[in-house]
């Protein structure tokens, strides 16, 4: 088992990527687990997928609240018709970390994906 650190892996991520980020990130939020990688794909591919529908930066947000870290991508675009979203692969990756996921659309607004960690669940 090893502790990652979600707001170093939006730091990395953010030098990584050409994609220009805003990020808001509270202290703290970790996980324990065996496997990073299936995370930071899941935070990639969220990103690409909201970069394409805006000509602004996607906003990030980590939230540490009671027995949650909640994770907010959010991009504000115009779109009404939305490229397909991987829903299923993306809820299985999830899992590993006893989280979910949602996808909110406000036509001609945003779109937002927001990923909820259940730190009571995990041991």
């Amino acid at each position: 088992m090893q502790v990652i650190d979600l707001k170093q892996i939006f730091y990395l991520i953010n030098e990584n990527k050409d994609t220009p980020l805003n990020l808001n990130l509270d202290e703290g939020c970790t996980l324990q687990t065996e496997e990073p990688q299936p995370l930071i794909k899941v935070l990639n591919y969220c990103i690409n997928y909201l970069d394409q529908l805006t000509e602004h930066p996607v906003d990030v947000g980590l939230e540490l609240r009671g027995q949650e870290y909640v994770i907010t991508m959010m991009a504000l675009t115009d779109h009404s018709d939305l490229p397909d979203f991987s829903e299923s692969n993306i809820g299985d990756a999830l899992k590993i970390y006893n989280a979910k996921h949602e996808r909110v659309h406000e036509t001609g607004r945003y779109v937002q994906i927001k990923i909820l960690f259940d730190r009571s669940a995990s041991g």
